[in-house]
């Protein structure tokens, strides 16, 4: 049978201890959560945060958090390697200009239906009227057309949306 403990082995340090070049106890703190086999991934992050800030990091927090405060530190590591000027908040502005650029599409997607379903309207009103251009008595029909909305016209080759209460008008590309 296989243990989950990854120091079954008498004497094999964690990563941090092996690295550190110190001793590694029953009561490492880093231990469960930078096992032997995985060097790199203490490297990195004592790179950044240093192994005096990781530990008093680590016995800040309680137990059941601090799986996700190693996976973040472990992140936050990586990512400040890569960039080393903005780290995550490089990644987290990347991420929302993508939103904006998202929404945007979808504004147009949404101007686009809007004008389609507006010309479907207009258009069935004019096959209606052309299908019975006289009422009674030989008179012709009025041309009242029910479309509320704008067929897309607006200045400046720009399309309007209508969102809820609030019109956002987005530029065409």
């Amino acid at each position: 049978m296989k243990e989950s403990n990854p120091r079954a082995k008498v004497g094999t340090p964690c990563s941090s201890c092996r690295t550190l070049r110190r001793g590694c106890g029953e009561k490492c703190v880093l231990a469960p959560y930078f096992p032997p086999n995985d060097t790199e991934k203490f490297i990195t992050v004592h790179r950044i945060f240093g192994a005096s800030n990781i530990i008093r990091i680590l016995q800040d927090i309680d137990r059941e958090h601090r799986d996700d405060a190693v996976s973040s530190m472990v992140y936050e590591a990586r990512t400040r390697v890569r960039d080393p000027v903005y780290g995550c908040a490089g990644v987290i502005y990347q991420l929302q200009q993508h939103v904006c650029d998202l929404k945007a599409q979808l504004a147009t997607a949404q101007a686009q239906i809007l004008n389609f379903h507006c010309q479907q309207e207009n258009l069935l009103a004019v096959l209606s009227v052309n299908n019975s251009s006289f009422g009674k008595g030989g008179e012709p029909v009025d041309y009242n057309y029910d479309c509320d909305e704008p067929l897309g016209l607006v200045p400046d080759g720009q399309s309007q949306v209508t969102n809820g209460e609030k019109n956002v008008t987005v530029p065409s590309k």
